[in-house]
């Protein structure tokens, strides 16, 4: 047998619980305590994966429970279209910022179910890094990608030693343009440590040419400009702008936005 984890969650009725999981698409591989009005124990599949069912749980009537699963699959719009009516949904299908498209909903327990999938930009960049022109292309048809995700895939292909042309072209032929070139006395200017006023802190650092962001104990991540304030992360989605404050030629402090959310920070080395 191969190596595999396989979770148990304990839950106060497990009949049920294999009921509500039947009703949305699981298997059930095997059941225990068959002789009485309950189950004892379930095993129960969702294509290749599984999970174990087992007494002895308590019921719950909290936000989220302390374990969650998480599916994934494909046609995550298809899935909602068909759960939305049977189902509690925590969260529509929604794309995140590392590369996924996600829904979201609550079993009969109140356990978090997760179904995810490469969202449109997640299969772009795994197309770009991996020099897959095919995924690129169902990427790219897929109507869902922004014009600053372009531009983020084709800095990408463009990076490495060996630029892949078909995919420059396919990026330029869907609206993906260079962004435009910040000075390098202007990019130093920006290097420093950004502070809020409840301590959040965000380092901004130079290598290459290049700005990268490291928020709180992160690992630093890529920048790339929108305008010569204005930069964005390369690999992540809907991640949020961040806009440098420069006063008299000194910048004093930057601005971190996503939607209509915006922290300020004092520049403090």
């Amino acid at each position: 047998m191969k190596d595999k984890v396989v979770p148990m969650i304990h839950v106060p009725d497990v009949r049920a619980t294999v009921d509500w999981y039947q009703s949305i698409g699981f298997k059930v591989l095997d059941t225990y305590g068959n002789e009485g009005d309950g189950l004892s124990f379930a095993i129960l599949s969702f294509g290749n994966s599984q999970v174990m069912f087992n007494q002895g749980g308590q019921s719950s009537t909290a936000f989220r429970r302390d374990v969650d699963l998480y599916v994934y699959t494909e046609k995550v719009d298809d899935l909602y279209q068909k759960l939305k009516d049977r189902v509690d949904v925590v969260e529509r299908p929604h794309n995140t910022f590392y590369g996924m498209r996600e829904l979201i909903v609550r079993d009969v327990n109140r356990f978090w179910i997760t179904f995810g999938q490469p969202s449109a930009f997640g299969t772009l960049m795994t197309g770009v890094r991996e020099g897959n022109i095919d995924l690129v292309r169902i990427a790219l048809d897929s109507g869902d990608l922004k014009p600053d995700r372009l531009t983020a895939a084709l800095i990408t292909t463009s990076a490495g030693d060996k630029t892949n042309d078909e995919i420059v072209e396919l990026l330029k032929r869907a609206g993906a343009v260079a962004p435009p070139e910040v000075d390098i006395g202007t990019l130093k200017s920006y290097v420093g440590k950004y502070k809020t006023e409840d301590g959040f802190e965000i380092n901004i650092t130079l290598n290459y040419g290049k700005l990268f962001a490291a928020p709180g104990s992160q690992e630093p991540f890529t920048l790339f400009a929108i305008d010569s304030l204005t930069f964005t992360p390369i690999a992540f989605e809907d991640y949020g702008t961040l806009t440098f404050n420069v006063e008299g030629g000194e910048t004093v402090g930057c601005s971190i936005r996503n939607g209509a959310h915006e922290t300020r920070l004092k520049r403090v080395m």
